[in-house]
């Protein structure tokens, strides 16, 4: 590959990743396609380059491992076809997250450039998401004209998926990382996060995701406890936050119900004319959601080790051996361990227990050696980068399907930049 066409090449693929943050606001064509052709020029140079050091790690060993089991759990699953249509194709999203680290290496001012456009994409999610906050009950749409089609909800800004509190608080982490790595430490360089850092958590809890406020919630305890130079900035910042969401809670009558009433009444621990529970008891999320639930295990239940096949819920959930009641049929159970072991077993689950498990004994290693011996495996920023990765797992909250294209980019997009983090070009460090 000559000098011109592997310079242009890296400069194309550095466009994309500057423009996937407000790409993932589009919808999930235009980011997938942008992923795909960053794996895409990465598998070529790499493979032309012979940059083997980039596949000479557990990350790819491990989730190559992964989707080949994708692979063979859809074709022995008894709707084939069906099924690899999602797991065929998994393997862009490792590409991806090499990809992302390749480029890295190869243009130093990408982790910059990145980084103010990821600030600038979260400057426009808040000034729409506060339009609609203010406004959508009145026109019924954000600021671009895509309509809400549910009341006290937030579409994304180009397109009329209700994502808008799960893309913040998933990528907050993501940008609390960079804004840490690219900007030096002084008091004046604080305004900005800070000031982003309050919106943000006010515009998730209007968004009305109460998975997206949980896993705000969950970031923030968690990159204070873990953090070392930026804790009362985001303890300040959270705090007067919280202030506004009480102040706006009492006085905000639709989010109080939305938020706190309506998630209480779906609970069973509080009920009304609208939502009641005939049962009296605690119930998981909603009715709904313990329905999918069931459901699911009813289908694992039947196929204990490789599971139905990826994606196949949907067809399984219809049959009269797994039913549950009229609510537990869906296109995924909302749950990504519900659905990891009702459609690729108990192998499967191991695959996604073992990454947590690994993610947390790291996490307990720089928490003993921070308080003990006063060295930190991880810096500031490669903790936040590891948040995401919690968020991600975490298992006690609602989710998209795991299958679904645009929550995995989501899922891989801090991926390369820790990859990066962990294998500098210089040393290569072995602490992966």
């Amino acid at each position: 590959m000559s000098v011109i066409l592997r310079s242009a090449s890296i400069n194309f693929a550095s466009v994309l990743i500057y423009f996937l943050p407000i790409a993932l606001l589009t919808g999930p064509f235009l980011p997938d396609l942008f992923i795909s052709m960053i794996g895409l020029i990465f598998l070529v140079i790499s493979i032309k380059e012979k940059k083997w050091i980039y596949y000479k790690n557990n990350f790819f060993y491990f989730f190559i491992l992964f989707y080949f089991y994708l692979i063979l759990s859809s074709l022995i699953s008894d709707n084939p076809i069906f099924s690899l249509e999602s797991s065929l194709f998994y393997f862009r999203f490792i590409l991806f997250a090499l990809g992302t680290w390749f480029i890295i290496d190869n243009n130093k001012s990408l982790i910059k450039f990145f980084t103010i456009s990821i600030i600038l994409t979260f400057i426009l999610c808040i000034v729409d998401g506060s339009y609609q906050f203010y406004y959508s009950g009145q026109f019924e749409s954000n600021l671009f004209g895509y309509r809400n089609i549910s009341p006290n909800r937030m579409t994304l800004v180009f397109n009329d998926k209700q994502l808008l509190g799960g893309y913040v608080a998933r990528l907050l982490p993501l940008l609390f990382a960079l804004y840490i790595y690219v900007f030096p430490t002084n008091k004046k360089n604080l305004i900005l996060p800070a000031a982003i850092l309050i919106a943000c958590d006010i515009i998730t809890y209007g968004t009305g995701e109460r998975t997206a406020i949980a896993l705000l919630f969950i970031a923030t305890l968690l990159i204070v406890i873990l953090i070392s130079k930026f804790k009362l900035l985001r303890i300040f910042t959270f705090l007067i936050a919280i202030l506004i969401i009480l102040l706006v809670t009492i006085f905000n009558p639709e989010i109080r119900e939305r938020n706190i009433s309506r998630t209480l009444s779906q609970l069973g621990l509080f009920s009304n004319e609208t939502l009641s529970n005939d049962d009296n008891r605690l119930i998981i999320f909603s009715k709904q959601h313990e329905s999918h639930y069931l459901t699911a295990w009813n289908i694992f239940k039947d196929n204990k080790i490789f599971g139905s096949g990826p994606k196949t819920f949907r067809i399984y959930c219809n049959n009269e051996k797994y039913y549950v009641d009229e609510l537990g049929c869906s296109v995924h159970p909302h749950n990504t361990y519900m659905q990891i072991i009702a459609e690729t077993g108990v192998i499967g689950l191991i695959f996604i227990l073992s990454l947590g498990f690994y993610l947390c004994v790291k996490l307990f290693n720089h928490i003993h050696n921070s308080f003990f011996n006063k060295k930190k495996v991880f810096t500031d920023y490669q903790v936040c980068l590891v948040v995401c990765f919690i968020l991600t797992l975490w298992p006690l909250l609602p989710t998209q399907s795991f299958f679904n294209n645009w929550i995995n980019i989501i899922y891989y997009l801090p991926v390369g930049f820790y990859l990066h983090s962990i294998y500098s070009e210089n040393s290569l460090k072995k602490n992966y």
